[in-house]
């Protein structure tokens, strides 16, 4: 042996021995020996041994590993139960160890503390009783099963592994058979049809749109074994489940006898070629194990894109409804068990099974021991989508909600559903073959039939939010309705009057719709047509999620109304959710419907109802999130009744007061336009040439390599590139400085900025538009167009000079050749009472970013009479150059600590702002005194504690809005 070998084996020899799951098997007997258990011993199978015992009069297999992520725990939970079917015991045990066990000194007495004090998560699998324990120590959770667990199980009581841990080894288990899944460019069309349609839709390229059909290929098989199970379990002896180990022969066979019963379309398409065998055989015996049966309500309609990889789901920008809020809104809206149901969106079917769920409800309420399984598939439930692949999804999610009762078809048309016409009628419904081309549907045994449309009791919908702008005209008939919903609102707004032609009089329309229906231009005339030619009965926010789409940035509310005009003195009951809508169990989604619906308006911990008049609305129709931008009502009524003292000096703004600043075209001209003063780090972060000092004749700027360029004053004007850290209103001295005509080092700065001008770009008529537009542009006032109030680099709102500037777009002009007036304004624009107004009717379309657009100032009562004008314009005087810190500090010192406060408790279950704003606020000096005195020059006394009560209501509206986030 050479000198080298050998000095590894003693390096190998000397390594410490390594903790492994049978490390710890002999704390574990004991600890099962001292609760009582008896023949605890270990029997071998083919890898790792499991511990056998006697518990509560019962024979237990357990398993251990260490490490609980999805993969492992996956693996383990499959392993488990072919284990268990080998020891032909139905109880049994998967203990899964924190990833920490492996570093555990491998000693006895290490061993035994770490098991000791150790939290675990436990599997509890028996014939009657699913159960996931979770943060205990193993000692609690063989206690458990003493105390708890026994009792259940005298009393026979049934319950299924909790549906996020189901759900979550199915996502797991989808990814891995992505990544096995070979299929030929033939065998992806067979999945996609318009594989096309799929990829323009979603902007995908081929090789993603190859990975989104292999995710499809993947939930096919997972779909097929899954309702063989459903079918199999409710129909035992019927259809026999396939010998053990399952192969693809016997997959075929079992889906063969189902094909003689019915169901021809989920088994249409053959991907079992396609998987190798060893994925066959753990996709089987995970849904076996997991008994999925026992979840058979709560799964069709969600498992489709509960399963959808975020990177899939990312690349198709696929938003689904929440479970949760697809069932809140059936609970609403669905009243009686024989509602027809339309969703002309139906995607794969979450919003249709939860008003099958709520149908069958009512019906066992109503009609109990009766089945209306069929009448509702076949007559009651109708959707509609342009994907060939949710036609199919929507159909065998409703038809799973009962396998053992075979259907004939379902009401499921595929195509525009902007195209869809009355008295027509249409293709959908059980296909054969996954994609038919026919004209006509055909039911599940091969005939022919149509579904006929006609108006439905109810329609419930979560439309595609898409804009015109993204080509959406090329597939689907944006005309149509557009005379009346107009040209620039996004899908959405045409889906809404869509609904209006299938809904009987006074029928009822529910809806999840982007947060902008209740402001802004683009939806004004889908909005004047809900307020006309339907009654409101609900408007639903969620304040501490984006909304009730999964994954989406996008916020949205749902919607509530009738066919039908509103009559006189109607009112609408805004509804806020306080509550985390993602954890939300059936009882609480229940509790929270009858208390939406209870004629009093009521004011919790977990929602807020107020209703409001039709001639309330109307008042304020051009920003509706005047009524419901809070996340709170109470911080409405704090804000509002602030404002209103002051509305008898204070007026909107007049037309055309507001206009855009200089825009910077073609792209990449700003690089060599701007000269940005570096008074603060983040003003110049984006700035190619940045200055500290200037000369008389000419600026030293320095660009963002380090190379500085000699830019001559004749060439520029002043400008404010941006708003950003600037800690005082007057920016007399203090402006950044803009580009009118070509100087001397152009050509050096263009080069290093990388700027190359199109073909056709003409200098002469480039620096002729700069100069004309900066000209129109020149002002002494403007204020911000978009803004992170939460940042540590926003000061202030609205800035003022003496000497004109031409500003960016980056803030908007304000139109006041009156320089005292202009100061007055200025002052307004940065007080509380612009603060109020802001936080009442600012954009939620997104999360922090925040644009104010100039109907949102158009709105807010800033604009001051004559008579106090001359005492605001000597208060801007008197605090021109006073030093703001960040507007969040401004507020509150304590912000940061707060915000990591509240949404620590809302991580743990405890997500209550009175917690966490107790202690009084504590403002700044500046802000405290400024707006102390402005109230005063307006005529209205305020005293500290009230503007500290307005603060603390901004600064919890900061906290929540700062925090919302994606899933």
């Amino acid at each position: 042996m050479g000198s080298g070998q050998q000095y590894a084996q003693r390096n190998f020899l000397s390594l410490p021995p390594r903790v492994t799951e049978r490390s710890f098997y002999t704390d574990i007997k004991a600890i099962i020996t001292a609760a009582g258990g008896s023949a605890v011993s270990e029997v071998a199978y083919n890898s790792e041994p499991d511990i056998i015992f006697d518990l509560i009069d019962r024979e237990w297999v357990l398993s251990v590993k260490i490490g609980e992520t999805p993969a492992l725990l996956k693996s383990a939970f499959i392993q488990y139960q072919r284990h268990k079917d080998e020891s032909r015991r139905n109880h049994g045990l998967l203990l899964l160890l924190p990833e920490s066990a492996r570093t555990v000194a491998a000693r006895a007495e290490k061993i035994t503390e770490a098991l000791r004090v150790s939290r675990v998560a436990c599997l509890v699998d028996t014939p009657h009783v699913k159960e996931e324990y979770r943060d205990a120590t193993f000692t609690e959770v063989i206690e458990r099963l003493i105390r708890e667990l026994h009792p259940r199980l005298e009393r026979r009581e049934t319950t299924a592994f909790p549906l996020k841990l189901v759900i979550s080894m199915l996502q797991e288990h989808v990814s891995e058979l992505m990544q096995t899944i070979q299929m030929s460019h033939t065998a992806i069309l067979r999945i996609i049809t318009d594989k096309g349609l799929l990829s323009d839709i979603g902007h995908l390229g081929s090789a993603n749109a190859d990975e989104a059909a292999r995710f499809l290929g993947a939930y096919i098989l997972l779909s097929q074994i899954l309702f063989l199970r459903l079918f199999s379990a409710a129909q035992p002896g019927r259809v026999l489940p396939p010998p053990r180990p399952v192969t693809v022969r016997g997959l075929r066979e079992a889906f063969r006898k189902i094909l003689e019963i019915n169901y021809r379309p989920i088994y249409e398409i053959d991907v079992l070629g396609l998987v190798p065998p060893k994925y066959l055989t753990d996709t089987y015996d995970l849904i076996s194990g997991l008994e999925v049966e026992r979840s058979r309500y709560e799964l069709p309609g969600r498992i489709f894109h509960e399963l959808m990889p975020k990177h899939i789901r990312k690349m198709l920008a696929a938003f689904y409804t929440r479970p949760q809020a697809a069932e809140l809104l059936a609970r609403i809206t669905v009243e009686t068990p024989g509602a027809t149901v339309f969703d002309p969106a139906c995607g794969s079917g979450t919003i249709l099974a939860a008003a099958y769920r709520r149908k069958r409800d009512l019906s066992e309420r109503s009609h109990p021991g009766s089945n209306p399984h069929r009448r509702f598939c076949e007559q009651e439930i109708f959707g509609a989508d342009i994907m060939p692949f949710a036609v199919h999804l929507a159909s065998a999610n409703l038809a799973a909600m009962d396998p053992p009762v075979t259907i004939a078809r379902t009401q499921i048309i595929r195509g525009d559903s902007l195209d869809l016409a009355l008295g027509r009628h249409y293709r959908g419904g059980i296909q054969p073959g996954l994609f038919p081309a026919a004209a006509t549907a055909r039911r599940s045994t091969g005939h022919e039939y149509e579904v006929p449309l006609e108006q439905v009791d109810t329609v419930l919908m979560n439309p595609p939010f898409t804009k015109v702008e993204r080509g959406i005209s090329r597939f689907v008939n944006m005309r149509r309705f557009e005379p009346i919903c107009g040209g620039e609102v996004g899908l959405w707004g045409h889906f809404l009057v869509l609904a209006d032609a299938l809904l009987k009089d006074g029928a009822v329309f529910g809806g999840v719709i982007p947060i902008s229906i209740l402001r802004g231009r683009e939806s004004t005339k889908v909005r004047e047509f809900v307020f006309q030619h339907w009654t409101p009965i609900y408007i639903i926010k969620s304040t501490l999620n984006y909304g009730f789409s999964e994954w989406s940035e996008y916020r949205d509310v749902l919607l509530i109304a009738h066919k039908g005009a509103p009559p006189e003195g109607h009112q609408v009951k805004v509804c806020l959710i306080k509550q985390d809508l993602s954890k939300l169990g059936e009882r609480d989604i229940d509790a929270l419907a009858a208390a939406i619906k209870q004629e009093a308006p009521v004011r919790t911990p977990t929602l807020d109802t107020q209703y409001f008049t039709i001639s309330d609305l109307r008042a304020r129709f051009r920003n509706l999130m005047w009524f419901c931008g809070v996340s709170d009502l109470r911080h409405r009524d704090i804000l509002v009744r602030f404002i209103e003292r002051f509305t008898d000096t204070l007026k909107t703004f007049p037309p055309r007061y507001f206009r855009e600043g200089y825009r910077p075209v073609p792209k990449g001209v700003s690089s060599f336009l701007f000269l940005t003063r570096a008074s603060e780090a983040s003003r110049a972060e984006e700035a190619f040439l940045r200055f500290s000092t200037e000369g008389h004749r000419e600026i030293r700027a320095q660009s963002k390599m380090g190379v500085e360029y000699n830019v001559e004053r004749s060439a520029l004007t002043r400008t404010l590139r941006t708003g950003i850290a600037i800690p005082t209103m007057s920016i007399e001295g203090r402006w950044d400085y803009i580009a009118k005509e070509p100087y001397h080092e152009l050509s050096r700065v263009t080069r290093a900025s990388g700027f190359k001008p199109a073909r056709g770009f003409s200098w002469r008529d480039f620096w002729d538009k700069v100069a004309r537009e900066l000209k129109a542009v020149e002002t002494r006032l403007v204020v911000v167009r978009r803004i992170n109030p939460f940042s540590p680099n926003t000061y202030l709102t609205a800035f003022f000079s003496e000497t004109p500037f031409s500003t960016s777009n980056v803030l908007n002009v304000i139109v006041e050749a009156e320089p005292q007036r202009a100061k007055a304004v200025c002052v307004l624009l940065n007080s509380a009472l612009f603060l109020t107004q802001f936080f009442l009717l600012k954009e939620e379309t997104t999360g922090r970013y925040i644009d104010v657009r100039f109907y949102d100032l158009e709105e807010m009562y800033l604009y001051p009479d004559n008579a106090v004008v001359p005492a605001l314009a000597d208060l801007f005087n008197r605090f021109a150059n006073a030093p703001f810190t960040a507007l969040r500090d401004q507020l509150d010192a304590q912000f940061d600590a707060r915000y990591e406060e509240f949404w620590e408790l809302q991580r743990k279950g405890q997500p209550s702002l009175l917690n966490v704003t107790e202690d009084p606020v504590q403002c700044s000096s500046v802000r405290l005194a400024f707006d102390k005195a402005v109230c005063s020059a307006l005529g209205v006394e305020v005293t500290e504690d009230e503007l500290r009560e307005v603060y603390k209501v901004l600064v919890e509206e900061m906290i929540v809005t700062r925090g919302l986030q994606r899933d």
